[in-house]
Parts: structure tokens; C-alpha cells; sequence
């Protein structure tokens, strides 16, 4: 069987290299969230200790996930490249004009550069800021210990994952100058809008550079969306494990149903009521039961608004709102201010 002979380029271009994309997904994944996972877990055994240690890799890994992410919109502008360069080769198989899609390709090409500068400065961010972390965390449990005593971060674990990290920061450094260069070639490649429709491609090479493209798209779809989930992982650690209750609350993602809306508005004490139609010169409080009462009702002149604190007493039920007012009700007088006319 004969060899094939390689397809010469002669105006449609290659794909970016997958491995550096995909090189920081597997890093991030394998390295930065297990070792940062590991280090939360260490401070959290001595929270109740100094819990000040604990509140500084809290803030630290908030900003971690943030620049993470940044680093992950470089993955998800390589995905629109490949979805903007497919419409290229579509117009070839149409048999339409192929300026405006490279126009676009161009755009995006330039835009992938740009985020990727973005992204060397978030890693050069996060290295900072994980640096700064453990200098203030071990100077704060240094006064909670023994002086020459190995306190939660001077561990050999905990030592082995902050050099594995900060060695990974390196790595996605270069990885993203990579990718920073093959986003400059493309945009340079592609700055003439009519390169294409003046040499057009051969048949063979057209179907080559679709499988390329293609090959590329569904290797790298979605690698971005799971990127963002492992920097919210970093920041918000197990948050789809509902089985944690504890930490679910401590995060502040439980969510309060409409009954216990209704039972903390029962519970207040003061209700605020400011009447902006008008302010009457006598109201008539007959129509309000007997338990509510006004301590602070003042009349101002006619034309201003009037405000008045009103207390209602004997209206907190011992178990939840009460029977007799229908829900629908309660959610009304909830939503909607009370008004004195």
C-alpha cells in the first residue's frame, strides 16, 4: 500500500495544539484542588484554636478561584475559535464568500491572545496571593504554638503541597504562553479577510482541515465548564455534597421556605408603615385589632409624608404563622408594605 503524501496548507490553517489547553484542565484538577483541598482541611482542625488562620486561606481561596477562572475563559474563546472556523469551511462546501467568517475567526483569534495575557497575570496573582497566605497563616500559628513545634502548614504533607502548587503555577505559566502563541500566529494568519477566496483550497484539503478543526472542537468543548466547577470547588469545597448540612449553612446556601418568611415577619416587633399618598389629619385606628397599639405616631403638616412605628403585641403565634389567616394572604401583606389611609 502506498504512503500518503501529506496535504499541503495552501490558504486554510491549522488548528491550535490541544495539549497545552488540555494540559491546564488536568493540572488544575489533579493538583491545584487536592493540595488546596488538603491545606483547607489541615486549618480547619484548628479553627477553633485561631480561627484567624482559617478566615486568611478563606479570603486567599476566594481569590484563587477567581483567578482560576480567568485562566479557564482561554479555554472557552479556543472553543468559539473552533465554532467561528467551522463556518468557514462551511461557506467553502456552499460555495459562498468565506470574508466575513475569517473576519471573525481574525476577532477571536486576537481576543484569545489578549485573555491569555490576562490569564499569565492571574497565575502570576495566584502565586502571590498563596505565597502571602501561608507566610500569614504560619506567622499566626506560630504564636498559637511552641516555639521550633510544627504547626498545621509546616507539616511534610502540607510543605509537599504548597511546593506541588506553586511548581504547578509555573507550569500553567508556560502553557498559557503557548497558547498565547498559537492565538498571535492565527490572528496574523488570518488579518487578510480575502486570502481564502483568492486561493481557494482543494476538495482534499478543505475535508483534512474540517476533520482537524472538528478533531479540536470535541476534544475541547466543555473543558471550560468543568474548569469553572473546579474553581468553585476550590472556594466553596463540596457544595453539590448535600449531605452536609453543616456545611451548607456555614456557606449560606440554605434556602428558606415561604413559611419561614412568614414566621420572622410574625416575630418582629416593629412594623414600619410610611403612607405615601398623604398624611390624614386624624386616622382611624377602629378598624385595627385590638392587640396593635401606636407609640410613635407623629402628624406632620398637610403635604408630607407621615411615618408611624407601630408595635403589635400579642401577635408572635408560639408555633409557626397562624391558621386562620390563608396563606395566599400572608403572602400579600408579605410582599407589599402596609399603608395608613
Amino acid at each position: 500500500m502506498a504512503n500518503q503524501q501529506p496535504v499541503v496548507c495552501t490558504s486554510l490553517h491549522l488548528p491550535p495544539d490541544l495539549r497545552p489547553f488540555l494540559r491546564i484542565h488536568e493540572i488544575s484538577l489533579t493538583v491545584f484542588l487536592p493540595n488546596l483541598d488538603r491545606l483547607r482541611l489541615s486549618l480547619e482542625t484548628s479553627r477553633n484554636i485561631d480561627p484567624e488562620a482559617a478566615e486568611i486561606f478563606d479570603d486567599t481561596r476566594k481569590i484563587l478561584r477567581e483567578e482560576l477562572e480567568k485562566v479557564f475563559k482561554v479555554l472557552d474563546l479556543a472553543q468559539q475559535l473552533a465554532e467561528q472556523y467551522s463556518k468557514i469551511l462551511e461557506a467553502l462546501s456552499e460555495g459562498k464568500p468565506t470574508q466575513r467568517p475569517l473576519y471573525y475567526v481574525n476577532l477571536g483569534a486576537y481576543a484569545g491572545r489578549q485573555c491569555s495575557e490576562k490569564a499569565m497575570k492571574a497565575m502570576s496573582v495566584f502565586r502571590r496571593e498563596l505565597e502571602s497566605a501561608v507566610s500569614r497563616v504560619t506567622a499566626t500559628l506560630n504564636t498559637k504554638y511552641k516555639k521550633g513545634s510544627k504547626t498545621m502548614l509546616t507539616s511534610t504533607e502540607n510543605t509537599k503541597s504548597v511546593s506541588e502548587i506553586l511548581s504547578a503555577i509555573d507550569d500553567c505559566y508556560e502553557l498559557l504562553q503557548q497558547c498565547h502563541n498559537q492565538f498571535a500566529q492565527l490572528a496574523t494568519q488570518t488579518q487578510d479577510e480575502s486570502s481564502i477566496d483568492s486561493n481557494p483550497p482543494s476538495e482534499e484539503e478543505t475535508r483534512v482541515m474540517r476533520a482537524k478543526w472538528q478533531t479540536f472542537f470535541d476534544s475541547i468543548r466543555g473543558v471550560w465548564v468543568h474548569g469553572f466547577k473546579i474553581a468553585d470547588e476550590i472556594q466553596y469545597p463540596s457544595l453539590d455534597n448535600f449531605q452536609d448540612i453543616s456545611e451548607r449553612r456555614k456557606l449560606g446556601h440554605n434556602i428558606r421556605s415561604w413559611r419561614t418568611f412568614f414566621q420572622l415577619r410574625d416575630k418582629r416587633s416593629l412594623v414600619r408603615s410610611t403612607n405615601i399618598l398623604r398624611a390624614p389629619a386624624a386616622p382611624d385606628y377602629s378598624s385595627h385589632k385590638s392587640g396593635m397599639r401606636v407609640t410613635n405616631a407623629v402628624n406632620h403638616p398637610e403635604g408630607l409624608q407621615s411615618s408611624n412605628i407601630t408595635e403589635i403585641s400579642g401577635a408572635i403565634p408560639s408555633n409557626g404563622p397562624s391558621p386562620k389567616t390563608p396563606l395566599r394572604k400572608r403572602l400579600l401583606l408579605f410582599l407589599t408594605p402596609m399603608f395608613i389611609v
